[in-house]
Parts: structure tokens; sequence; C-alpha cells
């Protein structure tokens, strides 16, 4: 073997003690798909839920056990911005695969290859909370999404179903080639030398002015190919009718982890790669964070549909947690963003277990199908009510602290205006989540209670509990997670 094929094969060999977590996740997934597939017939594919669980918990281990460090030609950085949202990418996809047991298998869809295809995605995931380099954050975009637009057209029978997932899949590819484009154009404006972020930043804050045009024009499509991921207004149109027409625990998917890891990149791309150039994305990014929140919670209102004001709310939350990349502090945004995004996977997965449990009645889809929950299932309504309070940012529970932090880091970058329009569609929402608890507790029941299964007792039990332990430790909860990955 030559020299130089030796020093390649070590440098792989090194660098490759960085991703072990998607090396893992992607080895194991391909074993599942064949000839894992020949391990349980139809009637048990059911078991491979608990077996992704496993799969996912030796996931969380593995990214605590990666060392830092920076490899692949410095296309990948493991650090501790990556590490904590890895760990959120991999909390979404677990209570997502706990969601599915019971609605797939009231469905009799049970496959292989749904939870497969959750692997892979979050493979993606991993990658992209790491990407330190505009080629490698496409290439992660890419491999999490196209899993996620199969998963949103699952249910093959369901005419909603194929149409969410035919739109979401014109929507990205129309996404990704305007971020495809862009990063063509800071490339050429970079001199064609580097799409490395931290050169790339040197490198954009030198480009002479008559380059300025370039450097603006690229940083702004760079700008809306992820504003899309993650469901920003104006690049939102997607997200109500995926998030519907998709099986309910890919909609809580959807919500959760891919959003984590597009907000990673989102901090590692402003924060570093487009630092220098900062005056040509924060008046943009201000004019998206604000219009996220007044469209999201405005449009909430007016739902009928539960899944689609869950949609609207991840819209407006987007909004507030775009605060965080505004800051000019990137390790306090950083942190209140991951902080804020825990509560929000917390609060999340429980209410989607919620809305799961009445779907396995024939409801849950419509608000009007919790009427009456107060009184058939008391301890179910109490958990339903804490979910959507928090979500709403009602003191003293955990919510209010996510929200608190980062509108506190706003107030202090300068961002008052935008500050106070946070706190007042923060109002609006708690309307709209008030509407749902009336339902529970105002209205008479219909029908009789069916009994919960196991699985959702489990999720719901655990979020309720993770978010009252929040609520007693919300003052410490930001120290907490600067000790934990920041420090």
């Amino acid at each position: 073997m030559s020299g130089f094929a030796q020093g390649l094969l070590d440098a792989l060999l090194r660098d490759s003690r960085l991703i072990t977590p998607q090396l893992f996740l992607m080895t194991v997934a391909t074993l599942m798909l064949w000839p894992g597939d020949l391990f349980f017939n139809r009637n048990e594919k059911h078991k491979w839920a608990p077996i992704t669980l496993l799969i996912l918990a030796a996931t969380a281990v593995l990214v605590m056990k990666t060392p830092d460090g920076e490899g692949f030609s410095r296309m990948f950085r493991m650090d501790g911005l990556t590490r904590g949202f890895e760990l959120l990418c991999v909390l979404g996809s677990a209570g997502a695969v706990a969601l599915s047991v019971k609605l797939l298998d009231s469905l009799k869809q049970q496959t292989v290859e749904y939870y497969a295809l959750i692997l892979f995605s979050l493979s993606g995931m991993l990658f992209l909370c790491g990407a330190s380099d505009l080629i490698s954050v496409y290439f992660s975009i890419e491999l999490m999404a196209i899993c996620i637009y199969v998963l949103v057209a699952y249910l093959r029978d369901r005419a909603t179903s194929v149409e969410a997932g035919l739109k979401y899949f014109l929507l990205g590819a129309f996404s990704s080639a305007i971020l495809v484009y862009g990063i063509s154009l800071l490339y050429g404006a970079a001199g064609g030398v580097t799409t490395n972020l931290a050169d790339l930043n040197q490198a954009l804050a030198l480009t002479p002015g008559t380059s300025n045009l370039l450097v603006y024009a690229g940083v702004l499509m760079v700008l809306v190919g992820m504003g899309f991921k993650v469901a920003a207004v104006p690049f939102h149109m997607w997200a109500p009718d995926a998030y519907e027409g998709a099986p309910t625990p890919i909609t809580a998917f959807m919500a959760t982890a891919p959003k984590a890891a597009a907000l990673a990149a989102f901090l590692r791309v402003f924060g570093t790669g487009f630092h220098g150039v900062s005056s040509d994305w924060v008046q943009p990014l201000c004019y998206i964070a604000g219009a996220s929140m007044i469209l999201g919670n405005v449009a909430a209102v007016k739902q009928v549909s539960m899944k689609r004001l869950l949609a609207y709310s991840s819209i407006a939350h987007v909004g507030y947690m775009l605060l965080g990349i505004l800051s000019g502090d990137p390790k306090a945004g950083a942190q209140a963003v991951w902080l804020y995004m825990l509560i929000y996977i917390v609060m999340n997965t429980g209410a989607f277990a919620v809305v799961i449990y009445l779907q396995g009645k024939g409801e849950g889809e419509r608000i009007e199908d919790f009427r009456g929950l107060g009184k058939k299932r008391p301890v179910l309504a109490f958990a339903m009510m804490v979910f959507l309070l928090s979500l709403a940012g009602i003191p003293p529970l955990v919510g209010f602290f996510g929200k608190f932090y980062l509108f506190k880091l706003a107030i202090e970058q300068g961002y008052v205006t935008l500050t106070v329009l946070a706190l007042l569609t923060s109002a609006v929402s708690a309307y709209y989540y008030l509407g749902v608890v009336s339902q529970m507790y105002f209205r008479e029941p219909e029908g009789e209670a069916v009994p919960m299964g196991a699985a959702s007792v489990f999720i719901i039990s655990v979020a309720s509990a993770l978010v009252l332990v929040g609520t007693a430790f919300g003052p410490w909860l930001l120290d907490w997670a600067g000790r934990i990955f920041w420090v």
C-alpha cells in the first residue's frame, strides 16, 4: 500500500471515532432491513419497537462517550453543542418509537422498515448536529429529510398521508435547491477556496465591496433553505398538511428530533460561519422570528384539528427559539435553545401520547374529541392540561422557564420589540391551549372510557413527572444545562 493510501486509511480510522454513533445506527438499521426482517413474522413486527428503543439507548451512551475533536477535513466537529443536540435528537426519536406501538398495532401497519427509516433519519440528524462545513450540512439534511418524506407517506392506503408526503417532498426538494445555490454563491464569494464554516467566516468578512451582493444573496438563500427545515414563516406551508397527514407518531417525531438537529445547524452556521457578516442576516431573521410567532399563534386559534393546532403551535415555538440564534453570545444562545428544545420535546411527546390514546377510540383528530375527558379520565386530563399550560408558558410550569431564559437573553441583546411581540403572542397561545382544557373539563363526555395501554401509561407518566420535576427546579435548569454540555 502506498504512503498516500496508508495515510488516508489512518486518517479515516482516526476520525471515525467521532462518528461512532452514526456508524452504529446505519449498520444496525441496514441489518434490520435484511436479514433482520426474517426474525419475526407479520404478527410479531411490533417487537421491533422495544429493540429499536434499546438501539437508541445504546446510541445515547455512544454519544456521551464520543470524544471531542474535529475530523474528516474539518467537515465534522464533536463538542458540547454537538453532543447536547445529538442527545435531544435521540430523545425525540425514542419518544416517536414508543408512541408508534399502539397506533401501528391498531392500524395493522407494523413493519421493520418503519423503525429502520427512523434510525437512518436519526443518523442524518446526528451528522447535522456536528456538521462544520456547508457541504456536510447539506448532505446531512438530505439524509435526514429523505427518510422523513417516506415516513410521512407511510400510510399508503390513506390519501391524506400520500398527499402530505408528496407535498413535503416537492417543497423539500425546492428548498434544498435554494440551499445548494446559496452555498455555491458563498463558495464563489470566498474565492472558490473553502466551504468550512470557520474559514468561510474569515473569508466573507474580508470580501471586497464589489462582492457584497453575492455574499448577501448567498446568506439569504442559505437562510431560506434552513428556514424550511424548521418550518419558520414564510417557509412553513408544508407543516400543517404534513403534520395532519402523517401517522401521529411521525408528527411528534417531525416536531421534535429533526427540529433539534436543524436548530443545532442554525447555531453552527450562523453563529460560526456567518458571524462576520451578521448585518446581512440578523434583520431578515428578526422578521422571520416575529412572523413565525404571529402566524403560528393566530392561525392556531381557528383550528378544529388537534394535529393542525399542534403544527401551528410548533411554528410559533420555532419563532421563540430563533431568539437564541439572534443572540450575540453563541454559548448563551445555544444553552437557552437547547434547554427550550428539551422542555418542548417532553411536553410535545406527552401531548401526542394523549392524542394517540384518543385515536385508539376512533377520536383524537379533532379538538372536540377531548370533550369530557376530565370526567372519564381525570388523571389523563390533568396530564394533558399540564402539557398544554406548560406549552403556553404559564408560570410556574417548566415551559415558563424555557421562555423566560430565551426572552431574558433577547432583551439583554437589545431585541426589546421582538421580546414584547413574543410575550403578546404567548398570551394568544394561552387562549387556544385553554380551549382544549375547556373541552376536557367543561363539556359533557360522550361514550365510555377505553382502557389505556401500558405504553401510553408509561409515556404520559414519565412526561408528566419530568414536567413537574422541571417545574420544581426551573430556576436552576440553565445552570444545569451549562455544566453538563458547555463547560
